[in-house]
C-alpha cells in the first residue's frame, strides 16, 4: 500500500507548530490575572474594578489581583498596560478620561500610550454621569435660573472643576457653549476643596459625581439641579437630566471598562468579552451598581467586537472636540 510520507510529515510539522496555541487558549487562565486600575485604592475606579474583578474571578475559575498605579491622568497605568505581555494575564480598567479626552488634552505635551493602537477594548461595564449641584439655600432652582441670570451677566457666575480637563470641567463649558453663555472657571486640587467652598458659598455651581454628592445632598447641604446623561442617573432618580431641560445634544458621562494589550490571542480576547458582556448583563451585578449609585450599561451590551473597537475610536474624536471647545490643555 503507497503512502506520502513527505505530507505526512508536514501535517506533523504543523500540528507541532499549532499545538500551543491551542494548548494556551483551552487552558487560559491557569494562572491568577493582574487587574491594573488607573486610580488609587479607594477611588471610583477602585470600586468598580473591585466589583467587576470579583465576579470575573468566579467566571474565569482564576484570582483576580487589583495592581493601583494612579497618577498622570491614567497615563501611568494605561503605560504600564500597554507594555505588558499580550496573553490575556494583564487587564486594564479603563475610562473616558485616558481613553478618550487624554488624547486631545496631552495633545502637544504627548502621552506615552496611544489608546486604540496599544489597547484592545473587551467590555463596558458602567457608567455614571455628573450632576450640577448648588448650595442649598442658593436662588439658582433650575438650570434655565442659571443660564438665565448668566445671560445677562456675563462672567459672574462661577463653576468649581478638579482641574482643566476633567468630566467636570468640560461639562460647564459644554453648558456655556450650547446655553451662549459665559462664566468663570475655578479650578481646585480635588473635589472635596471644591465642595467645601460651594457648600461656603465661594462658587456658585459644580458639576460632581452624583453618587458623591448625594449624602450631601440628603443632609440639606447642597440642591442637585441636572445631570449630564440623557436618561436620569439611578442614583438621583428624581433629578431631571439637562436633555429633558432643553439641551437635546448634552449626553456627556463617564463610562468604565477593560481592555488588553493590542496582540492579545483573539481566542483569549474573545473569551473575555464573552464572559465580561454576561457580567455586565446579570442582574445582581446591575442590582449592585444600582446600590452603589452607578448606572448600568445593559443597552452597550448588544455591541460586537468590531463595534465595541468603533466606540472607543468615535468617543476620542467626540471628546477631542469637547476638549477643544472647552479650551483645555495638560500644559
Amino acid at each position: 500500500m503507497m503512502t506520502n510520507r513527505p505530507f505526512k510529515q508536514f501535517l506533523a510539522l504543523l500540528t507541532l507548530c499549532i499545538s500551543p496555541a491551542i494548548g494556551m487558549t483551552q487552558t487560559y487562565p491557569d494562572r491568577p490575572i493582574k487587574m491594573i486600575v488607573p486610580a488609587p485604592a479607594g477611588s471610583f475606579a477602585d470600586i468598580i474594578g473591585r466589583e467587576f474583578g470579583t465576579r470575573l474571578s468566579k467566571k474565569l475559575g482564576q484570582p483576580v489581583v487589583i495592581d493601583n498605579k494612579g497618577g498622570a491622568s491614567g497615563a501611568i497605568a494605561y503605560s504600564a498596560a500597554a507594555k505588558s505581555p499580550a496573553d490575556g494575564y494583564t487587564i486594564l480598567v479603563t475610562n473616558t478620561g485616558p481613553s478618550a479626552i487624554n488624547p486631545e488634552l496631552f495633545r502637544k505635551k504627548g502621552l506615552t500610550y496611544n489608546p486604540i493602537a496599544d489597547l484592545e477594548p473587551v467590555a463596558l461595564i458602567c457608567l455614571t454621569p455628573v450632576a450640577l449641584l448648588v448650595k442649598a439655600d442658593s436662588p439658582w432652582k433650575s438650570v434655565a435660573d442659571i443660564v438665565s441670570f448668566a445671560s445677562k451677566n456675563p462672567d459672574k457666575l462661577s463653576f468649581g472643576t478638579t482641574g482643566s480637563g476633567q468630566l467636570n470641567h468640560l461639562s460647564a463649558e459644554y453648558l456655556n457653549s450650547v446655553a451662549k453663555i459665559r462664566t468663570t472657571h475655578i479650578p481646585y486640587t480635588s473635589g472635596p476643596a471644591a465642595i467645601t467652598d460651594l457648600i461656603a458659598g465661594r462658587i456658585d455651581y459644580l458639576f460632581y459625581p452624583p453618587a458623591n454628592g448625594k449624602p450631601m445632598i440628603d443632609d440639606g447641604r447642597l440642591r442637585a439641579l441636572a445631570v449630564t446623561t440623557i436618561k436620569r442617573t439611578v442614583a438621583l432618580p428624581s433629578v431631571p437630566s439637562l436633555s429633558e431641560q432643553g439641551y437635546k445634544e448634552f449626553d456627556l458621562s463617564a463610562w468604565f471598562g477593560l481592555a488588553v494589550p493590542t496582540g492579545t490571542p483573539n481566542d483569549i480576547a474573545q473569551k473575555l468579552w464573552t464572559v465580561s458582556k454576561e457580567i455586565a448583563s446579570d442582574p445582581e451585578y446591575v442590582a449592585r451598581l444600582t446600590q452603589l449609585g452607578i448606572d448600568d450599561v445593559l443597552h452597550w451590551q448588544k455591541m460586537s467586537r468590531a463595534e465595541l473597537k468603533k466606540f472607543h475610536s468615535d468617543e476620542v474624536n467626540r471628546w477631542g472636540a469637547i476638549v477643544k471647545l472647552a479650551g483645555a490643555s495638560a500644559e
